[in-house]
C-alpha cells in the first residue's frame, strides 16, 4: 500500500491485532489463545523517506496459545513459535531523520483488568535483547504500568495508547526485528466457587507503528495519569437505587445501574445510592415505583431515608505517606479489584485493611453520606435520655440534626437492627448478602485517605475538607473555612447542595461524604486492648458473655495496643488515619487510655481548627451531648 504525503506529515502507520481470549472449561483455569489479524505489510512513502512495517515475519501469520493459564515471567519470556508475534521495521532515509514509535491500543471489548496482563518486547539480532520500560526500568511490565503514548493525541484520536518503543533513523538504512509477547500474570489465579474468576474474559490490543520527521514526545508516566479503570463496580444491595445529582434541576435522579456514567472517580465524582421510605400506610408502592422507574427519574428527598457513598477497594503508597510526616500531602491511591488481595509492590503499597471484613474480602463498602439521624426525631438535644435507645430507626439524610446522647453499645445494636429487624423499612433483603454496622476506625481511615488522594477533595481543589460548624448539629453544613468557629447562620446558608456547602464534602462536590470535619464527634468502633486481648468495656454497655467471650464479633471493631506506634500487632496501624497522618491540618490528636479506651473522630462544630478528618480523641463509651456516629453497609460476596 502506497501513499505520498508532505514530509511533515505522517510517513508510516501500521497495526495488527493481538488478542487474548478465555474460554471456560471444566478445569480450574480456562483456556485462552492469542490470535492476530491484519495486512501482511503496511507501507507508506513520503518523498525520499520510506518506512516499511512488515508484520508477517513468520511462516504462520498468527500467534496462538491454547490450554494455557497464568504463568510466571520466566515462562512468559521464553514462549516460542506461536507464543510470540514477530514484526520488522525497515527504513531507507535520504536527507532527513525518521522518528518512530511502537505503541499498543487496547480494544474496547477487553474485559481483563490491565494489571493482570504482562507485556514483553525484544529486539532480535544474533539473540534477543530486552527493551526496558523507561519508568519501571523493567523489560516485563504489567500493561497498566506502561507509559501513556502521545501518538493518539497527535492523531486526534479519542483512544489512548501504551508506548512499547521509540527509535530514530538518521541518514542510513536500517532493519530491525522485534518480538512481542504477552501473558496472564501468575498472580491472577484466584478461584471462587470452584471456578477461575477470569473465565469468559478477553484482552485484545492493536500494535501500531507511527513515524514522522520531527521528534515524538516521550510517554507520560502512568503514575501521573488519573486512572479509575480498576474501580470496582458499586455493588448494590436489594433495595438500593443508584443516583446522580442533576445540578441544573437541583435534584437527585435515578441512575442507570448497567452503566458506569453515574460515577467518575477521576473527576472526584463518587458513586451514590439511596433507599426509599415505606408508604404512609406501611406499604411499598412508592418504593416499587422508583425501583421500576426509568433512569433519569427525579427522586424527591422526602422519599429517601438513607444515602450512601461507595468506597472502592484500593491500595495506597504507605512508604511515601510515612515520608510526609506531619505535612499533609496527596496520598497515592491505586484501585484494585477483588481478584487481588496482595499489593502490586509489597515494599511500597499496602491493600487498605478496611476491605477485609472478618473472613470476607470486599470489593468495596457503602459509607453513610451524612452523620446518622433517626426517624423518630429524638436527637439527644439537652441530654434527652430518650435518644439512648437502640430501637430508634436510623436514617441518613442532610438537613436534620444528628443522633447524639447514645451509648456505644446502643449505637452498635441500632446499626445491626437495620439488617436483623428493620430491613423492611429500607427495602433491604432478609438475608446475609450484606452487613450493616457502626463504622470502625479503619473504615473511617479508608474514606479519609481516599479524600486526600487525587480521587478526592485533594485532587479537586487541594484544600482541607471544610468544617461543619452548624451549632445546631445539622447534617451536611459547611463553614466558610476549614476551621471556622461555630455559627448559627451557616445552618441555613451553607447547606450541602450549595457551592459553599460542597466544600465540606470529601470530594469538594455533592457526590462526596459530609460531616467528617466537625458536626458532632463521631463514635467509632475502635477500642483499647484491656491487656488480655479483649476490648475494654468502660461504660460502653457491652458486656462479656460466657467464659469471657464478647457478644459482638471481632470483625465489628478494631482492637489497639497501648502505644500509637505499636498499636496493631506490634507495629503502626496502617490505613487507620492515626500515626500515619497524626497532626495533619492541625487536627487534634489524643490516643485512647485505659479509662477512656474508645476512639472519637472528626471533632465537633465548636472545635474550630482542632476538628478535622484526621483528628481523633478518646472517650469512655457512655452518652454525651455531641457524640454521633456513622453507618456502614458492606455487600458480602
Amino acid at each position: 500500500m502506497k501513499e505520498k504525503r508532505n514530509k511533515k506529515e505522517i510517513i508510516a502507520l501500521g497495526l495488527f491485532i493481538l488478542s487474548l481470549v478465555l474460554i471456560a472449561t471444566g478445569s480450574t483455569f480456562a483456556f485462552y489463545k492469542y490470535s492476530q489479524q491484519g495486512q501482511t505489510e503496511n507501507k507508506l512513502e513520503s518523498g525520499t523517506l520510506t518506512l516499511v512495517y512488515d508484520e508477517n515475519r513468520k511462516e504462520k501469520n498468527g500467534v496462538s496459545l491454547t490450554n494455557a493459564f497464568p504463568i510466571s515471567d520466566t515462562d512468559g519470556k521464553t514462549q516460542t513459535d506461536t507464543g510470540y508475534f514477530e514484526f520488522q521495521i525497515k527504513s531507507e532515509a535520504r536527507g532527513a531523520s525518521i522518528y518512530y514509535e511502537i505503541y499498543l491500543t487496547k480494544e474496547d471489548s477487553s474485559t481483563f483488568p490491565e494489571y493482570t496482563i504482562k507485556t514483553y518486547l525484544t529486539e532480535v539480532t544474533s539473540g534477543e535483547s530486552e527493551i526496558q520500560n523507561p519508568f519501571t526500568k523493567e523489560a516485563v511490565n504489567l500493561y497498566s504500568d506502561l507509559g501513556e503514548s502521545a501518538v493518539p493525541s497527535i492523531l486526534n484520536q479519542k483512544t489512548t495508547g501504551k508506548t512499547l518503543y521509540q527509535g530514530t533513523v538518521s541518514e542510513q538504512e536500517i532493519t530491525k526485528n522485534f518480538r512481542f509477547r504477552m501473558w496472564i500474570d501468575e498472580e491472577a489465579n484466584q478461584v471462587r466457587g470452584g471456578q477461575w474468576i477470569h473465565n469468559y474474559k478477553t484482552f485484545s490490543v492493536k500494535v501500531n507503528v507511527y513515524a514522522q520527521n520531527s521528534s515524538i514526545p516521550g510517554p507520560t508516566n502512568p503514575a501521573e495519569i488519573c486512572n479509575d479503570s480498576n474501580v470496582n463496580e458499586p455493588k448494590l444491595v436489594d433495595g438500593m437505587i443508584p443516583v446522580y445529582y442533576d445540578y441544573e434541576a437541583q435534584t437527585w435522579k435515578k441512575a442507570n445501574a448497567k452503566s458506569s456514567d453515574w460515577y467518575n472517580y477521576c473527576n472526584q465524582e463518587w458513586a451514590n445510592a439511596v433507599t426509599i421510605v415505606l408508604d404512609e400506610d406501611g406499604g411499598t408502592k412508592q418504593r416499587e415505583e422508583y425501583q421500576k422507574a426509568a433512569p433519569d427519574t427525579p427522586i424527591e428527598m422526602q422519599y429517601i431515608n438513607t444515602m450512601w457513598v461507595w468506597i472502592p477497594k484500593y491500595e495506597y503508597d504507605y512508604q511515601a505517606l510515612q515520608n510526609l510526616g506531619t505535612t499533609p500531602g496527596e496520598i497515592d491511591v491505586k484501585f484494585i479489584d477483588i481478584t487481588r488481595t496482595n499489593e502490586t509492590e509489597k515494599d511500597k503499597y499496602k491493600v487498605h485493611p478496611a476491605f477485609t471484613f472478618g473472613e470476607e474480602e470486599l470489593t468495596g463498602f457503602w459509607y453513610g453520606k451524612f452523620e446518622t439521624s433517626n426517624e423518630e426525631a429524638i436527637y439527644g438535644d439537652n441530654n434527652d435520655s430518650r435518644a439512648n435507645n437502640s430501637s430508634l430507626t436510623p436514617i441518613i439524610k442532610p438537613g436534620v440534626p444528628s443522633w447524639r446522647f447514645i451509648t456505644l453499645s446502643n449505637i452498635f445494636y441500632a446499626s445491626r437492627k437495620m439488617q436483623t429487624e428493620k430491613y423492611k423499612i429500607y427495602g433491604f433483603p432478609n438475608d446475609e448478602s450484606y452487613d450493616t454496622h457502626m463504622s470502625k476506625n479503619s473504615e473511617w481511615g479508608a474514606v479519609a485517605y481516599l479524600s486526600q488522594s487525587k480521587y478526592g477533595k485533594k485532587g479537586r481543589d487541594g484544600e482541607e475538607v471544610y468544617i461543619n460548624n452548624c451549632n445546631q448539629y445539622i447534617t451536611g453544613i459547611a463553614g466558610d473555612t476549614a476551621d471556622a468557629e461555630a455559627s448559627e447562620t451557616t445552618c441555613e446558608t451553607n447547606t450541602y447542595e450549595t457551592l459553599a456547602g460542597q466544600k465540606a464534602s470529601t470530594t469538594g462536590n455533592i457526590t462526596g461524604i459530609y460531616d467528617m470535619n466537625g458536626g458532632s464527634w463521631e463514635r467509632i468502633m475502635g477500642v483499647l486492648d484491656n491487656g488480655s486481648g479483649k476490648l475494654t468495656t468502660a461504660l460502653s454497655g457491652f458486656v462479656e458473655g460466657e467464659n469471657g467471650n464478647k457478644i459482638i464479633d471481632k470483625k465489628y471493631y478494631d482492637l489497639y495496643g497501648s502505644s500509637i506506634d505499636t498499636a496493631c500487632n506490634g507495629t503502626i496501624c496502617y490505613g487507620h488515619a492515626l500515626s500515619e497522618t497524626s497532626g495533619w491540618y492541625g487536627d487534634y490528636h489524643a490516643y485512647v487510655t485505659s479509662s477512656s479506651p474508645w476512639f472519637n473522630r472528626s471533632g465537633g462544630c465548636f472545635n474550630g481548627t482542632n476538628a478535622g478528618v484526621f483528628g481523633f480523641s478518646y472517650t469512655y463509651g457512655g452518652t454525651y451531648v455531641d457524640g454521633s456516629f456513622r453507618l456502614v453497609l458492606a455487600p458480602i460476596e
